[in-house]
């Protein structure tokens, strides 16, 4: 009996372990339901827009090389941007543009202006080129699309011929690496039609010197300063001139002496 009574008890023992291990694992595996996170990936709407393929220079045609077709966040997608390449075969460029830019209106040329140089020229602008050196070219600074005073020096006098002129190109060349000077033998500007017959005539009478401005400047001339309330203006009073004056005494016969006074006539 008394085996048996130890077989029975090693078997009760047996159950109660298995019913505690079948209750700690449905314990434990309702804690990590719980704690479980669920991700629901959202979905973004995706678009399709134009892109430069490399880095592009002002005046650059574009097409089926310089472009790339790219998914973009159709929130995200830039005003004016492109879906079709079609749309910008033969078009020019006039800024320069970053490889994986968006391509969009505002930096196209209108169509049929034409490649290179010429399609950077505003409406109603002139490109002209004026000779330079190191000196005038302010050692090589003067890069497209910086800003210069030009300077007329005529009989050892400096005259500031034209402000705020925008450089176009240097050389053949419409954009340099950035930070990089340059000395170059001729810079070309833009400017209205009376600026170039401006240019043109002053060029003939002296030397021209280029100062380089700070893009960011504004040529706005300052207000004049206003007169302060309380403040007399100072009069200014002539004095007369005095006149001087002679005596001249008539004497008519023996009878009457009457004297008169003249004035000088100088």
């Amino acid at each position: 009996m008394k085996q048996y009574g130890t077989l029975i008890a090693f078997a009760i023992a047996v159950v109660f372990g298995i019913v505690a291990v079948l209750l700690a694992n449905n314990w434990m595996s309702s804690r990590v339901s719980e704690d479980k996170q669920v991700v629901v990936q959202k979905q973004i709407p995706i678009t399709k827009i134009i892109v430069a393929a490399r880095d592009l220079d002002i005046g650059s045609q574009l097409n089926e090389q310089t472009l790339l077709l790219v998914d973009w966040p159709k929130a995200n997608a830039p005003k004016g941007s492109f879906t079709d390449i079609e749309q910008l075969k033969d078009r020019v460029i006039v800024t320069k543009v970053v490889a994986g830019v968006p391509i969009v209106a505002a930096e196209l040329a209108a169509p049929g202006s034409g490649v290179g140089l010429v399609a950077s020229i505003k409406p109603g602008m002139r490109a002209m080129a004026i000779k330079v050196n190191e000196v005038v070219g302010v050692a090589g600074f003067v890069l497209p699309n910086t800003f210069v005073d030009i300077i007329s020096v005529q009989n050892k006098i400096a005259n500031t011929v034209l402000k705020r002129v925008e450089v176009l190109a240097i050389a053949q060349q419409t954009f340099v690496e950035e930070g990089k000077a340059k000395i170059v033998s001729t810079v070309t500007l833009e400017l209205t039609p009376k600026q170039v017959l401006k240019i043109a005539e002053t060029a003939h009478k002296g030397p021209l010197t280029l100062a380089l401005l700070n893009p960011a400047e504004d040529m706005a001339e300052p207000p004049k300063p206003k007169p302060v309330k309380g403040t007399a203006k100072k009069r200014s009073y002539k004095r007369k001139a005095v006149v001087p004056t002679y005596d001249i005494v008539v004497i008519k016969g023996t009878q009457s002496v009457e004297t008169v006074k003249l004035k000088n006539q100088n």
